[in-house]
């Protein structure tokens, strides 16, 4: 039996719950909060708190669940309402909130681009599907997106993201700059892993997601035939390739870690972020397969832990602190949303991938039967899955930031994805990557995997 018909009821859980999830465009239009937006797009949970928003990296991983589905004509439509909010305000920014235009979130517009180009190609029968339409979509959409990677993460003046003298990136706000907003920006909110000063250090996701943006960039060039625009893109991304082996590669550690630029000291803290240079295929197959050898400090029987438990600090007695300082150091040392013990299924998603694209397909699969197991059981129970888990219990946690709500769009799209990816993986035996494949050097291509 596959996974598929093992789990048909959550399948159908999923599938029926899209209806609740993408929204016609005039939906946005009704809530002063938001900004109308003249496309389809999807919300994260189907619940009054989001209010009729679309949320930037929430929006990659629930594509995640409509890639080569009925559904994935949504895909271009999003990319089109990031278009449009990038035209008219410089920035695509948290959410399609008036609230929220000073600061953005994880960059995964080119990707997401690659979706819908992708998409179209897949809809070949339709005017989008035609060459050279197609071609002629992409490059005024990645245009777009070059112009996001300038204005917005290689800026130093008015989002100041661009760290000059490091020649890389961290998170910020544009209107308030402090580490709270910056820690909002990562999506991260909130987190121990960037000790309540998220605005100091060079964080080696982000990093990593604007080197997948000069790859894509170098990528879109070679699709246009522009050699010298290729040249300079893979120029661009094997700089940064060396800027972060330079300040986040830890050889005695095997592993990736954020670098304080305000102290000139590389964190010393454990996350899955470390896990996302696998996913941007910039490590090399050595430094690849030392990062997965520490995958024991996430690892539980319901899936990957978002920080490692050897990370959080400890509990140090307050016995001698008055009162009234002991509530503020308390609650800056108690372990916060994206932390140990939670698993969170985008960024675990991100950890999975890496490996596949590494060759690392046992290691990734037992990681994806796990999170799938937990996620129905908590489905069987629920009737919904949960954006976070406790991976002490494989249950719903407490509450922190906000509520652990039921039904959200990227938990729902990653488990759909890692079924499909299993049922693939066991149809093959394992062995997911062709000879010819397997002949070269990886990171491997994982387009006919994904797509």
């Amino acid at each position: 039996m596959t996974l598929t018909e093992e789990h048909k009821d959550l399948l159908a859980f999923i599938d029926n719950y899209w209806n609740q999830l993408i929204r016609d465009p005039k939906d946005s239009q009704h809530d002063s909060h938001v900004i109308p937006l003249p496309n389809t797009f999807i919300l994260p949970v189907a619940t009054s708190h989001w209010r009729v928003a679309m949320f930037y990296w929430d929006s990659f991983f629930m594509m995640r669940g409509l890639i080569a589905t009925d559904r994935d004509w949504v895909i271009p439509e999003i990319v089109d309402n990031f278009v449009y909010l990038f035209n008219q305000f410089g920035i695509i920014p948290n959410a399609s909130v008036w609230a929220f235009l000073g600061h953005s979130q994880p960059p995964f517009f080119s990707s997401m681009i690659f979706d819908a180009y992708y998409a179209m190609q897949r809809s070949g029968t339709t005017e989008y599907g035609k060459s050279p339409f197609i071609k002629h979509w992409l490059e005024n959409h990645i245009n777009v997106a070059k112009e996001e990677y300038w204005q917005v993460w290689e800026d130093s003046k008015t989002y100041r993201h661009k760290v000059e003298k490091f020649g890389l990136s961290r998170y910020g706000d544009r209107d308030v700059g402090y580490a709270l907003t910056s820690e909002r920006e990562s999506g991260w909110d909130f987190t121990t892993r960037f000790y309540n000063r998220c605005n100091d250090f060079l964080p080696v996701d982000l990093n990593s997601y604007l080197h997948k943006y000069e790859k894509d960039f170098a990528k879109t060039a070679n699709i246009l035939g522009k050699k010298n625009d290729e040249e300079y893109w893979e120029d661009r991304a094997t700089k940064r390739h060396e800027l972060m082996k330079k300040f986040m590669w830890n050889e005695k550690k095997g592993f990736f870690f954020d670098y304080d630029y305000t102290n000139n000291l590389q964190s010393e803290f454990y996350s899955l972020a470390g896990f996302v240079p696998l996913w941007a295929k910039l490590a090399t197959y050595e430094e690849a397969k030392r990062v997965k050898e520490n995958l024991s400090k996430f690892e539980t029987e319901h899936g990957l832990t978002i920080t490692a438990k050897e990370s959080m600090p400890t509990t140090p007695s307050f016995d001698h602190v008055p009162e009234a300082f002991r509530l503020s150091i308390e609650a800056l040392m108690r372990p916060k949303q994206w932390d140990y013990p939670h698993i969170w299924a985008p960024v675990e998603y991100l950890a999975v991938i890496g490996l596949l694209r590494y060759g690392f397909v046992e290691d990734a699969a037992r990681i994806m039967r796990k999170s799938v197991k937990a996620h129905a059981n908590v489905f069987k129970k629920y009737g919904f899955l949960l954006e976070k888990l406790d991976s002490k219990t494989g249950e719903k946690p407490e509450s922190f930031w906000y509520p652990a709500y039921l039904g959200f769009g990227w938990t729902n799209a990653v488990c759909y994805r890692y079924i499909k990816i299993l049922d693939l993986i066991d149809e093959k035996d394992g062995k997911i990557f062709p000879e010819k494949v397997l002949a070269t050097e990886p990171p491997y291509s994982l387009t006919g995997i994904l797509h």
